[in-house]
């Protein structure tokens, strides 16, 4: 998928007909929405979860479970982006009540149901990624993650492998260079750390220690 789901997510909130003045409700779920995402990356914790939070108040009052369930899609998608467990309790919720197929089979990309998922309903680049996490081809993988022009769109892919499949250090790399490229500090810092971790794994300790070093210097 070229775009990322929170731009697809925009593109939707005010998408309409003709001249007709954008609903307010739009404008607000649209630009709370993106400041959502911009300090979720930004690791601005304390700012993060009120904008997400009126997202979804405004677009609640339209009563449209499907526009809502793209709405908890688009924060799990962070989530994973940048390594991180989610509650997906309102989307089952959701789920149950109004099921839609392509939501379905996202969510469970992005939880890992590989068996689960019925490829004909992902976004092409998507289904690629699927197939080679069938197949367990992580070198190809990284070719494939690394040719998605839209950045976040990188690091949920980067996220949904390393969360699920074996990874090697090429990947984490690719997730951190991505993450450094746009000063999103959140990702940055969880690839960094899953990188130390990937060498002391493997006793590879200068390595890990310069990554150590690295860590401590940006703390500053």
């Amino acid at each position: 998928m070229r775009n990322c789901l929170a731009v697809a997510m925009l593109l939707f909130i005010y998408a309409c007909g003709g001249s007709q003045s954008i609903p307010q409700w739009k404008d607000t779920a649209a630009r709370q929405l993106e400041n959502y995402k911009i300090n979720f990356l930004a690791d601005k914790e304390d700012a993060t979860e009120p904008h997400f939070a009126k997202a979804k108040n405004a677009i609640s009052s339209n009563n449209d479970l499907q526009l809502l369930a793209t709405v908890y899609l688009t924060k799990y998608a962070l989530h994973t982006a940048v390594l991180e467990d989610f509650d997906d309790s309102d989307f089952i919720r959701i789920d149950k009540l109004e099921p839609n197929a392509a939501n379905r089979a996202y969510y469970d990309l992005l939880k890992g149901n590989i068996s689960q998922i019925d490829e004909t309903k992902l976004k092409p680049t998507y289904r690629k990624l699927l197939q080679l996490m069938k197949d367990k081809n992580l070198s190809a993988a990284v070719r494939e993650i690394a040719s998605i022009d839209d950045p976040l769109s990188r690091l949920i892919s980067c996220g949904i492998w390393v969360k699920y499949m074996p990874y090697d250090e090429n990947i984490l790399r690719l997730a951190i260079d991505t993450a450094a490229r746009d000063g999103w500090r959140r990702p940055l810092w969880a690839y960094l750390n899953k990188l130390q971790k990937y060498y002391l794994d493997r006793q590879e300790t200068a390595k890990a220690e310069n990554i150590k070093e690295r860590l401590d210097l940006l703390k500053k």
